[in-house]
This record gives C-alpha cells, structure tokens and sequence, in this order.
C-alpha cells in the first residue's frame, strides 16, 4: 500500500480484505501514518488484518534489535532485513524479534531478507564495485540467509522458481508481479501472477500498483503521465478477483 495517507490505506483495506492474504507497509506509509499520530499496523489488526512491514532494515546490529524487538506486535506477520547487513545483524534481528513477541505473549513474527533489490542490474551491481552477477548475488544470499536462520526471503518472481529448485524451501516473498500490462516501471524483473504460481507455490507475491491502481485513467500532459480519473474499489475488487482466478488453476 504505497499511498500518501492512512485514510486511502485503510479504504484499500476495507475494500480489498477478501481478495488479499495482508498488506504490506512500505517506508512511505509508515512514516506517513506517524506524522498523522495513526498506529497503521493497529488500525489493520483491529480490522481483522495482518501486515508485512516492509522496511527493509539495515543498521548497526544493535540499532537493528531494538526495531525488531518493537516490531514483534500483534498484527504484523512478516518485517523484512538486508542480508547485506551481516550475519551478526540478522542474528540480533531474530533476538529482537523472539524477545519482542515473549514480551508481549504473541507468535514471532517471521524475519525475511533482502537479496538485491529488483530496480537493480548486473551493471548496477558492477558500478557499485561488487564482481559479482545479480543471479549469483542473488544465490549467495539466499545461502546466508537459510544459515542464519532467517525464515525466508525477499526476491524477483523470475527468480524464485530457480530458488525453488534449489532445494530452498523457505519462504519467498515475491516482487516484479505484473497484470494485464500494468507494471511498476522502478522493477525491471518482471512475472505474471498466474506463472509464478505454476513456478512454484512457496511463496508470497506482492502485487500492489497492478490492484490498487486499477481502473485509473491518465492522460500524458506536457509529456507527463497524469492522473485523470481514479479507479472505483469496484476496478480494483474485480482486478484482484481475476488475478486469485489466473493463479487457482495452479495451486
């Protein structure tokens, strides 16, 4: 749910709770319903929803603890980590996680790394002073992550399937999932629903523009893409429906 304010998130939520499994909450979002005294994840929760706090930790090892350990409330199910971020950070980030969820007397919510992040390229990665290719990166880091106990991952849909066959069987959150030609032009890897699910099947996909941006009319305006009209939540139930429609035939 990458929108400006905590009204259109829960709006989204109401609208879209029996068609999506939860929501997730990116830096925008957070930070957002923050500065609008809102507790996001609570509100959700009191909805009957969960979360998936996409926040994509990376900081010194005690920095990250302390996040974890106020992450591990009710109603989040999944917070993500960079990998990149050390061994010792993933470790103190599990700590905080398990010490968080005794503390308040809830299941641990499940700790999923970053790989590389999908906006990012074989030749971005050679910018960056890293001689490595981004499928290798990618491998690589899903080795650390199974060895340090993490409970999963976060990768490119075209890539899971390949993960998959390595033996990987911990989750896999999924991102690059495009339908009916509407993509988010900041990934480049790109999959539909309905062939990463015949891929493989453990895993999570993140499907958000394609939805919430459904039934949106632009115009292009001075050479800008500008919103005309917005979708109805009837656009977006009926986008969401066809999409779980695509991906059944392959559970």
């Amino acid at each position: 749910m990458d929108v400006p304010t905590t009204k259109e998130a829960l709006s989204l939520t109401g609208e879209l709770s029996d068609y999506v499994g939860m929501c997730k909450i990116g830096k925008e979002l957070h930070t957002v319903a923050g500065n609008e005294g809102v507790s996001i994840v609570k509100e959700i929760f009191n909805r009957k929803g969960s979360s998936f706090l996409d926040l994509k930790l990376h900081d010194t090892p005690n920095t990250v603890y302390g996040v974890a350990k106020a992450s591990a409330v009710s109603g989040v199910s999944f917070f993500n980590i960079h990998i990149a971020g050390g061994e010792e950070m993933c470790n103190k980030t599990l700590e905080g996680a398990y010490e968080g969820a005794k503390m308040r007397g809830i299941k641990r919510p499940r700790v999923i790394g970053v790989t590389v992040l999908t906006s990012l390229s074989d030749g971005d990665l050679k910018e960056q002073g890293l001689d490595i290719a981004y499928n290798e990166l990618v491998e690589k880091r899903t080795e650390l992550a199974k060895r340090w106990g993490l409970d999963g991952i976060v990768c490119s849909a075209s890539k899971a399937g390949g993960l998959e066959k390595m033996d990987y069987t911990f989750k896999k959150v999924t991102l690059g999932i495009k339908w009916v030609g509407i993509q988010n032009l900041g990934q480049k890897q790109l999959y539909t629903p309905d062939r990463a699910v015949e891929d493989y099947n453990n895993s999570i996909l993140v499907i958000g523009s394609t939805i919430t941006k459904a039934g949106n009319v632009y115009e292009m305006i001075n050479g800008k893409k500008t919103l005309m009209e917005k979708g109805s939540p009837q656009d977006r139930q009926k986008v969401a429906y066809e999409i779980l429609q695509a991906m059944t035939k392959y559970l």
